[in-house]
């Protein structure tokens, strides 16, 4: 769903070795990956995540109106993120589902995989 994608879209980490290609089909896949997995909850659980995703994603394209860039956009994602998390309620706990889901599926794909074993065998070989 598109208010999945936008809040997978803030929540992935901005990592450096990805390429201009692989960046958009990481998200794309990560995306999908979330979406699959919520549609697969049950369904007392699915309502309220979407119920709340819906608005969080609203929230999120209301504060990135006027960002600079993705970089900016995702600065004021996360304060808006960071101030719901010290909140009680569903809210908070929709948002540390989205976040725990994000990267789990983001460190599963393979150019990241890939790259990030590379990196970790750069590391062994110069220690």
């Amino acid at each position: 769903m598109a208010f999945d994608r936008v809040l997978v879209a803030t929540m992935t980490p901005v990592w450096p070795l990805l390429n201009g290609e692989e960046k958009p089909m990481v998200i794309t896949q990560v995306a999908r990956s979330v979406t699959r997995a919520i549609a697969a909850a049950p369904f007392h659980i699915r309502l309220p995540v979407k119920s709340v995703s819906l608005f969080l994603s609203f929230c999120i394209v209301f504060i990135s109106v006027g960002a600079g860039g993705p970089l900016a956009r995702n600065l004021r994602a996360e304060r808006f993120y960071h101030f719901l998390q010290r909140l009680p309620g569903p809210v908070d706990s929709v948002v540390r589902l989205y976040r725990s889901m994000t990267l789990l599926a983001f460190y599963e794909q393979a150019p990241v995989a890939k790259k990030l074993l590379g990196t970790q065998a750069l590391h062994r070989l110069r220690a």
